[in-house]
């Protein structure tokens, strides 16, 4: 599960791979007809999430590219590898310019209850930004993709995009998870037509940055945006798609106080609504954090309880099939995060869509070293 945050993100995620790669780990990837051959089979990797920035990166690695050809053609290191280079073309495409209809929108946009400065940009600030997420779409479609469609590929490839009008988001993939294609607990649907170019777009589209991205789908346009928005990490669809083991990967770590540095008061209004917006994902991400393990903890509770008292063993097992099924917890599967250390303050401070090969391969180097850290506690 790769996370969003722009070029930094990618970049993160980059160097938690090779990290994987070092602890064994390998990546499948490539169409039915020319699958990727793998080196090293011991984890093998073949359901892929990503979102924002993440799902740039996933939709690459399911292609079939090695570690070393994306990272090598994302920093300019060798020719052969330009297939996959990525510039600021890519990266910030100017919409089309809609002169009229955009004299017409904000004529006939609906005004709000006047009076304060709030309300003054409502009604008259109604432009979106003029940048869009065109340019990654074409960039996957023309030139880095060998399949457009998720069901070709001969792994699992699932994108998550947030709906602009619904609180709701989608899951483009190969298959629907759940029957009748819609999910209640996540508030979730899965669209399984759309290209993988075009829902990568969608879920790269982070607002103020970049226009909603407009999918058609039966007739009917839906405008998607960031796909961290509704839920910062879907590790929902790694387990619903059947994986044991899940490595969610993401870069949004509050800065933490150090004398050297500082309070982000001295560093303007960009950092301070940074870390605010980093806190607020943290919460998030650690909130679910803990309540997976409260599954857990009331299981071993149970358990210990029959044990303690000498109740039947059937009995024990059964129970706890029950609330394990109630409670949706799989005492098998695994869940690692691997996010920037506390004190990473570098990457904190780094801008988010620098595609300076220097600054780039700091930041692959922060999430080698994040990934290395956290992966040494584990045996597998």
């Amino acid at each position: 599960m790769a996370s969003g945050g722009a070029v930094k993100a990618a970049c993160f995620h980059m160097g938690v791979c090779l990290a994987l790669e070092e602890k064994g780990f390998s990546f499948k990837g490539g169409t039915l007809q020319s699958p990727k051959k793998l080196e090293n089979a011991h984890y093998p990797i073949d359901i892929y999430v990503g979102s924002s920035a993440g799902s740039v990166l996933t939709s690459l690695i399911a292609q079939g590219y090695t570690l070393s050809e994306i990272v090598d053609s994302f920093m300019h290191r060798k020719k052969k590898s330009s297939k996959l280079s990525f510039s600021y073309m890519n990266l910030f495409s100017i919409a089309r310019p809609q002169i009229y209809k955009n004299i017409k929108k904000w004529f006939s946009s609906k005004k709000v209850a006047n009076g304060t400065i709030e309300a003054f940009f409502k009604n008259f600030i109604t432009l979106n930004s003029p940048l869009t997420t065109e340019g990654i779409e074409k960039y996957l479609r023309t030139k880095a993709l060998k399949t457009n469609k998720f069901q070709d590929l001969c792994v699992e490839l699932y994108i998550v995009a947030t709906k602009l009008d619904h609180s709701a988001k989608t899951i483009f993939g190969p298959r629907s998870l759940t029957e009748g294609g819609y999910c209640a607990k996540h508030h979730c649907d899965y669209n399984t037509i759309t290209p993988i170019s075009i829902a990568s777009a969608a879920s790269a589209s982070l607002p103020p940055f970049y226009q909603p991205y407009p999918v058609k789908k039966k007739k009917k346009i839906i405008y998607y945006t960031d796909g961290e928005i509704k839920a910062t990490l879907s590790t929902h669809v790694a387990k619903d798609a059947g994986a044991d083991l899940i490595i969610a990967s993401y870069t949004h770590q509050p800065y933490h106080y150090t004398k050297s540095i500082g309070s982000l008061i001295d560093y303007g209004m960009p950092s301070i609504m940074i870390q605010s917006v980093y806190q607020a994902i943290e919460q998030k991400i650690q909130t679910s954090r803990r309540i997976y393990k409260d599954k857990g903890f009331v299981l071993d509770t149970v358990s210990q309880f029959f044990k303690k008292n000498h109740l039947p063993e059937d009995k024990r097992k059964l129970l706890c099939d029950q609330l394990s099924q109630t409670l949706d917890y799989n005492e098998n599967r695994d869940y690692i995060y691997i996010h920037p250390e506390p004190k990473d303050h570098q990457l904190f401070f780094g801008d988010h869509f620098n595609l300076s090969p220097k600054i780039m391969e700091q930041t692959v180097k922060s999430g080698f070293k994040a990934a290395i850290r956290v992966l040494k506690d584990y045996s597998f």
